[in-house]
């Protein structure tokens, strides 16, 4: 018997909805700006996506919007783990043991009487024409040191290339490494000092979670790229050059301006 309620069609018109009032909360009115989630990736893309503006020729399907809001899920719930709110004073002492819950509280709050938390909150960089949205910097209360942390969610296959040994590839993450030192420019300039940061991982396979330094000579990286990349889009659309438009080929699989762009190399399925 076919189930009389299409639960998928219902999550992903949720989804599209959710995706729309992010953009007009984020994006929209702002869109000459560059990404800062785009640090280090296609210089053609950027150009798209904020010199052009061009429309998108390939949006992503319904599967793939739903692969995303997995991600979302998981960042949402990471944010609020770190929230002063993440405890209710409201516990039913019936149906939950309190010692646990006592013991949790005050793990907690041993962090929180320790760091300060700033959470999902918006960084501009005007000299660079950047802007976006880091998810965690944590200032040590007694030291004064500031970290930032950028939570990013993957599959096993992902996992492997970062962490494996089989199918290690040293280069896996550059272009998260470059995002991430793009929101530890601002962060820099903002808090006064940088003391470190971490791209911190979430195999969505497995629930495995695992924390991977990102050296501060990664903020030249980042400044270097996005003065290249305003550099070169004044000229115009960028050439196609390996290692920057596109970064890698496989990358134009994933595109939104795929049609767009019509890459001469790109073989189609």
């Amino acid at each position: 018997m076919k189930c009389p309620i299409d639960i998928e069609k219902l999550y992903n018109d949720y989804i599209a909805i959710k995706n729309e009032e992010n953009y007009q909360a984020r994006y929209k009115g702002k869109e000459e700006y560059y990404h800062a989630s785009g640090g280090g990736s296609c210089s053609r893309k950027l150009y798209y996506e904020s010199v052009e503006k061009a429309s998108t020729t390939n949006p992503s399907n319904e599967r793939s919007n739903r692969i995303l809001r997995l991600g979302t899920i998981v960042h949402e719930d990471l944010q609020a783990s770190l929230s002063d709110t993440i405890y209710s004073t409201n516990i039913d002492s019936t149906n939950y043991n309190e010692s646990i819950y006592y013991k949790e509280k005050e793990i907690y709050n041993l962090q929180k009487e320790s760091f300060e938390f700033h959470i999902e909150k918006e960084i501009f960089l005007p000299e660079l024409n950047v802007r976006g949205f880091y998810d965690l910097v944590a200032v040590e209360k007694e030291s004064g040191r500031v970290y930032l942390i950028d939570f990013k969610t993957m599959a096993s296959y992902s996992w492997s290339l970062k962490f494996g040994r089989k199918y290690f590839k040293p280069n896996a993450s550059v272009h998260q490494e470059v995002q991430l030192a793009t929101y530890g420019l601002f962060v820099e300039k903002e808090f006064g000092r940088l003391d470190g940061m971490w791209l911190y991982y979430y195999n969505k396979d497995t629930s495995r979670m695992k924390a991977s330094p990102v050296a501060l000579s990664m903020l030249k990286k980042a400044s270097a790229f996005w003065t290249n990349v305003n550099e070169e889009h004044k000229k115009g659309l960028p050439m196609f050059r390996e290692g920057l438009s596109p970064v890698e080929d496989w990358n134009c699989n994933y595109c939104r301006f795929l049609n767009h762009c019509n890459p001469p190399f790109y073989k189609r399925k």
